[in-house]
């Protein structure tokens, strides 16, 4: 079995070389900014694939004092839902859940970025085919590396509660990928030069790692507080 910390800085390199396959393809072989999103757009929809089996096998409890005051709605809903009013419900009905939400998101981003982003810049290079699978297996076994690594292997899933997990890649997703846009759309507007191709990566694989450092701290900081909850003696 693989130590917390091991485990966790294998995943966390296994993310800069995942990342560096976009580098080395704007770099050295002419990848396009629309391959880029295209990439990045793609490895979102892993991420939430991945946290569909995060919610499904969590094992952890949730507590609603911590969790953000966010309403969201997914299809179907006549009004906004409390993350609180998720804590108690069965695992497959949250998981569900978030694949409803996310996946809307995830289907308007897409249409953006793959009929949208080239309307609004006709001289844009359409994304490449090869440079986009390529990029995206790499990506994908990054995260089926993290997952099996830290989420299993590390046995995270006993520290995660369903709801913490359904809230957990919202903000980070709707985030990065709303600055990607936008930074995309200044590039394009500025002609796509190779460099500032290069800082849209970059500054990705520094939000990647910031956000695998914040997720797998508070896996272990609950650890933690669970075991200094369970040798604290009965009065």
């Amino acid at each position: 079995m693989y130590s917390s910390w091991s485990g966790s800085r294998t995943a966390a390199v296994g993310l800069v070389l995942a990342n560096l396959v976009p580098l080395v393809g704007v770099a050295f072989f002419g990848w396009t900014l629309h391959s880029l999103l295209v990439i990045y757009w793609l490895e979102s929809g892993v991420l939430g694939a991945a946290y569909v089996a995060k919610i499904r096998r969590a094992a952890g409890e949730d507590d609603p004092d911590s969790l953000p005051e966010w309403e969201i709605s997914s299809l179907g809903d006549t009004e906004a839902r409390t993350l609180e009013s998720f804590v108690g419900k069965p695992n497959r009905t949250i998981a569900r859940y978030f694949a409803g939400y996310f996946g809307a998101f995830w289907v308007a981003h897409g249409v953006f970025v793959l009929v949208g982003f080239p309307d609004m810049f006709p001289e844009v290079a359409i994304a490449s085919p090869f440079a986009v699978t390529v990029a995206a297996v790499a990506l994908t076994l990054q995260h089926a590396l993290s997952y099996r690594l830290n989420y299993l292997g590390n046995r995270e899933f006993e520290r995660n509660g369903p709801v913490t997990l359904l809230a957990e890649p919202l903000n980070r997703i709707v985030v990065l990928h709303v600055t990607i846009l936008l930074g995309a759309a200044l590039i394009e507007g500025a002609g796509g030069p190779i460099e500032a191709l290069v800082v849209m990566i970059l500054a990705k694989t520094a939000f990647d790692l910031e956000a695998h450092r914040r997720e797998h701290e508070r896996a272990q900081r609950q650890s933690v507080e669970t075991a200094t909850t369970e040798t604290v003696p009965a009065e």
